[in-house]
């Protein structure tokens, strides 16, 4: 009698509720909702989603809801599945529905028709599992295999769904019952034809086979079994060690045609004296066989299920929406169906919640209370009533406001301006996406659209290209709460409005003012393009024109705004633009500004009616300050009334690059001039330097003619050889100058072993050492071997000249080579010496050209200024240090590079053998006085064969057999190369292996490479060094065989 009452007054309160909100709310358009329930209109089960959803939208005007329930055991094929899909879409409005709500798993075989017939429609599941099959089998209620199921979660990547999983928790109810009935040895479910019951039966007996196989399973299925041989069963079970599981009892000749049976079919089964478990509350709240179980919170499930259909509604899809897992299960039971089944409450764990408990305050004086409940609610009906009456006086004010506002209206309709109200459309962000037409004026109808063609519709429809621009500026006005005007061209009609833009006081429409100003934006445009051109003309001679004001102490620049006082690359603003004559006068040089003040004095008092000036500005550009040089001509603008200057005008011309091309010009001149001098010093001085070995030379070559004694024909030859010796090093020290100032000098790096290169150093500086001096040269290395990637010529050449410098200044002691490797990053070399030292002072100067410190010493003095520019050049440095008395220190280092491996060894060639008798050597050479020469020394020991071309050498080859070939390179007809690449590819039997010597002035390094490139064994520089050349013909004769 209590449920009957409680639930009379609950429907009456909701009928009385929705009632007053369809009553009192306009129409509109309605956002539907379509639920589909795999059940029947009468489950229980379904109808707890189905009611909450139906409430929701009965509380809501613009939501309507439709629902369709399933009898899945009429449903036998796909064709009953395409008429239930039909009955759908007829039953439905032309517009698709706002979301699909799913109810049962069994329903989500339309899932995928439903999403055919509306693209990407919103869908909700809500089901017992979080997967679906094949439709064919759910249909036929058939159970789903692992294999056979698609998780509802890989559906989301191509329908726009989501789903709210209402767990059954079979595993934990097979605890609860173990816990209540200790004993049990056997697990009975109770189910009907229904896909569910089928899937449940499927579960359940693979959970306990795989996790407790000790329990007995049966499965008591409503297909095979009538409600009488069921209760029948039941009665054979012993309680005691048997669970039983109930989920629900429909038989296909009850559903069709008992509809107590389906309404009612727990409430029958819970008659039983056994007691049953459930997955779900249905019947547990009243007292029978259906004792409990471990279910789900329906309330937060269904709290959940509304959410989200409002989110879909209000413009979310559901893909984005993870899928909800339903939570906070506990165990749930009949307390007094506890009882008379004979289980004991106390078994349940401590979270269970209990139903017909021992009453508590609340069910002692619920009745009390919800009277009370139903008298305050009468109470705010009453107080709806009184609010509606108020709503209805206010409206009925604001009926006489709008008529004021009509006349205001009527104003705006006459003025020749467009006119528009527009409600606002925003995201969750509060930012305006859109707006919708409300109103428009008559000169907006006249300009555009008629009203009743615009009214309603979206602003993005209605003007899509200018919508970005005006929702900027309204977001603006809605955020600042200001009325916001900007400028807009509207490129269809060519013309342009000023835009004023007003949001309301609720921020919910926004008025808009367009006034036509295309006349006075082609003016303006006429002004900027005439102004534009006068700014390019002056930025193009760099000119910038201004006024001074005498009166205001003031100048101001005009129309070229990209220097004010000399710097055009600054951009500077309106306030630059116009600044203090003091200011201005600041910036001037400090010795250009009297010069300047005197010139303006000047035009000022008449003593001259036009000023040219240059003079020099300060500027400081981001804390550095820099000069710039400015031309100024300046003249009387205006006079007073007593013939007084009022104002000047003139201009400003930047020079600061034709005063530098200036100053570079008469810079280059002075160094033109200084380069002459220079010339004209260094060809004095090697005038000097070449003629005075030049003068021993020629003058003891002629006195050696007339001299008899033996010992003095010695003495002069020595002097001559030794002259020659300076002379030819003097040449070879220009020509490496000569290179370096020309940027042509080589460096060629190649891999090489350090140590190997040293000893020959000082194997070959060891000769140079006079035996009159008690002079000893030692090497220091400190690795056993050190293979390194550098110049090795170039080392070679700054070491012979350190140590041959060293040589001429250590009368006693000893001189030190060495090298070491520091920090693994550079290669310090060094000569010490125990000499005479030299003077602080003198130090650094001993690098330049031509510094000799002692001019009695022999030497070029230009030796140390090669090696300090040969170090640089290999970005190293060199520097000395020396202490007079004591000896010195040449030190230089240079960048340690690795070689990559160690260079291959040579194989030793066997050498070119050469018959043992009187040999013939072939001298191509065009010079008649150089092979006089060379006859007058070799005449005596070889038979000799001239060639006065290369030409001649390849033909005098062929016809006689020479046994070795000096070869000239520069000659008449077909030069030594061409000569040497000929007869290498003589068809001769010796003409690969014959030796061929170069003879030749040509005596740099990069000579001796083409030497050899073209066939040369040997290279021999002119003039040439006899005892070289006699020392390899002696070898030859000696040992049969030459090896060059």
């Amino acid at each position: 009698m209590g449920s009957i009452f409680k639930t009379s007054i609950i429907f009456i309160c909701l009928l009385t509720n929705t009632l007053l909100l369809v009553g009192s709310t306009p129409k509109k358009d309605i956002d539907h909702i379509l639920v589909i329930s795999a059940y029947a209109d009468s489950n229980p089960w379904s109808n707890g989603f189905i009611t909450p959803i139906v409430t929701m939208a009965s509380q809501d005007s613009t939501i309507g809801a439709y629902t369709m329930n399933l009898n899945m055991f009429a449903l036998q094929n796909a064709k009953d599945v395409d008429k239930f899909e039909a009955s759908i879409c007829e039953m439905l409005p032309s517009t698709s529905p706002k979301i699909v709500v799913f109810i049962g798993n069994a329903s989500f075989v339309f899932c995928d028709n439903l999403n055919k017939i509306w693209p990407d429609i919103p869908m909700l599941l809500c089901g017992e599992r979080d997967y679906t099959g094949p439709d064919s089998l759910i249909i036929q209620a058939h159970a789903l295999a692992p294999q056979q199921r698609v998780p509802i979660s890989d559906l989301q990547k191509t329908m726009n769904l989501t789903m709210l999983y209402a767990n059954l928790y079979i595993e934990e109810n097979l605890q609860l019952m173990r816990q209540l009935i200790p004993q049990m040895k056997k697990v009975v479910y109770i189910g009907d034809g229904t896909y569910i019951c089928q899937q449940n039966d499927y579960d359940l007996s693979e959970t306990i086979r795989q996790k407790h196989p000790e329990l007995e399973y049966q499965f008591i299925s409503a297909e095979n079994t009538s409600t009488d041989s069921l209760f029948t069963i039941l009665r054979q079970q012993n309680p005691l060690t048997t669970g039983f599981l109930f989920s629900s009892w429909l038989r296909k000749k009850d559903y069709e045609d008992n509809l107590v049976m389906t309404s009612n079919s727990h409430r029958i089964i819970a008659t039983s004296s056994v007691p049953l478990f459930s997955f779900r509350r249905v019947g547990i709240q009243e007292e029978g066989g259906i004792v409990g179980g471990y279910i789900y919170n329906e309330k937060d499930y269904i709290n959940r299920m509304l959410t989200t259909i409002k989110e879909v509604i209000h413009g979310k899809q559901p893909r984005y929406i993870p899928i909800h897992n339903a939570g906070n299960a506990t165990p749930v039971f009949n307390y007094q169906s506890l009882l008379r089944r004979g289980l004991d409450p106390k078994k349940c764990p401590q979270n269970t919640i209990f139903y017909a408990a021992p009453p508590t305050f609340w069910e002692k004086y619920e009745y009390a209370i919800i009277g009370t409940s139903c008298l305050v609610i009468l109470l705010l009906l009453g107080f709806q009533y009184y609010r509606v009456r108020s709503l209805e006086r206010m409206k009925r004010i604001q009926h006489k406001a709008l008529e004021s506002t009509g006349k205001y209206y009527n104003i705006i309709n006459s003025m020749p301006i467009l006119y528009m109200t527009e409600e606002l459309i925003k995201d969750k962000n509060g930012r305006i996406v859109d707006t919708t037409y409300i109103d428009v004026n008559l000169h907006f109808e006249k300009k555009f659209f008629e009203k009743q063609k615009v009214i309603g519709k979206r602003g993005s429809e209605v003007f899509p290209e200018s919508m970005p621009q005006f929702l900027h500026f309204m977001n603006i006005s809605l955020t600042e709460k200001r009325s916001i005007t900007f400028s807009y061209y509207y490129k269809e009609i060519d013309t342009f409005y000023d835009i004023v833009v007003n949001a309301s006081d609720d921020g919910r429409f926004m008025h808009i003012f367009c006034m036509d100003s295309t006349e006075l934006h082609h003016a303006q445009m006429q002004m900027r393009s005439i102004n534009h051109k006068l700014s390019m003309a002056l930025d193009i001679a760099n000119i910038i024109p201004w006024k001074w004001d005498l009166k205001t102490h003031t100048i101001h620049y005009d129309v070229n705004r990209t220097g004010v006082s000399g710097n055009e690359n600054t951009e500077i603003s309106d306030e630059q633009l116009l600044i203090s004559d003091e200011l201005y006068f600041a910036k001037i040089h400090k010795d250009d500004l009297p010069k300047v003040k005197e010139a303006y004095t000047s035009l000022i008092t008449k003593h001259t009616r036009k000023v040219k000036i240059e003079y020099r500005i300060i500027n400081e550009v981001d804390g550095v300050k820099h000069t710039d040089w400015i031309e100024a001509q300046v003249a009387v603008e205006s006079y007073d009334e007593n013939g007084q200057p009022l104002t000047l005008v003139g201009s400003s011309l930047t020079i600061t690059d034709r005063k530098s091309m200036e100053i570079d010009l008469i810079s280059a001149k002075n160094r033109a001039e200084e380069s002459n001098r220079l010339k004209s010093a260094f060809l004095a001085n090697m005038s000097h330097e070449i003629r005075t070995p030049l003068n021993a030379i020629v003058g003891f070559s002629g006195i050696l003619a007339s001299t008899e004694e033996e010992e003095e024909k010695r003495e002069y030859v020595s002097i001559i050889e030794n002259n020659n010796t300076l002379l030819l090093q003097l040449i070879s020290d220009i020509l490496d100058l000569s290179k370096i100032e020309a940027g042509t000098m080589e460096f060629v790096y190649t891999d090489f072993e350090l140590n190997g290169v040293m000893t020959e150093l000082e194997s070959s500086l060891r000769l140079k050492l006079s035996p009159e001096k008690q002079v000893t040269l030692t090497l220091e290395t400190p690795l056993p071997e050190c293979y390194i990637h550098a110049e090795r010529n170039r080392i070679s050449q700054i070491i012979i000249n350190l140590v041959t410098n060293a040589i001429k200044f250590t009368e006693t002691g000893n001189i030190c080579i060495g090298y070491q490797i520091r920090d693994n990053k550079q290669l310090y070399f060094y000569v010490t010496d125990t000499g005479c030292g030299i003077s602080e002072d003198k130090q650094e100067s001993v690098f330049g050209r031509f510094v000799k410190l002692n001019n009695f010493v022999q030497g070029t003095g230009l030796g140390l200024s090669i090696c300090q520019t040969l170090v640089q050049q290999m970005g190293g440095e060199i520097s000395v240090c020396s202490t007079p008395g004591e000896g010195s220190t040449f030190w230089f280092t240079l960048p340690y590079r690795p070689a990559l491996e160690a260079p291959q060894l040579e194989v030793a060639t066997e050498p070119i053998k050469i018959k043992k008798q009187k040999i013939t050597i072939l001298v191509a050479e065009d010079h008649g006085s150089n092979y006089r020469l060379i006859e007058s020394i070799l005449k005596k020991d070889y038979n000799l064969l001239h060639a006065w071309n290369g030409e001649e050498a390849v033909s005098l080859f062929r016809e006689h057999n020479p046994q070795l070939i000096l070869m000239d390179i520069n000659m008449p007809v077909m030069d030594g190369y061409e000569a040497t690449r000929a007869i290498r590819l003589s068809e001769k039997a010796d003409a690969a292996d014959i030796p061929i010597i170069a003879l030749t002035a040509n005596a740099f390094n990069e000579d001796a490479k083409a030497a050899h490139d073209a066939g040369m064994n040997a290279h021999l520089p002119k003039p040439l060094d006899f005892n070289k050349l006699k020392n390899i013909l002696a070898r030859i004769k000696k040992n049969g065989s030459v090896s060059l």
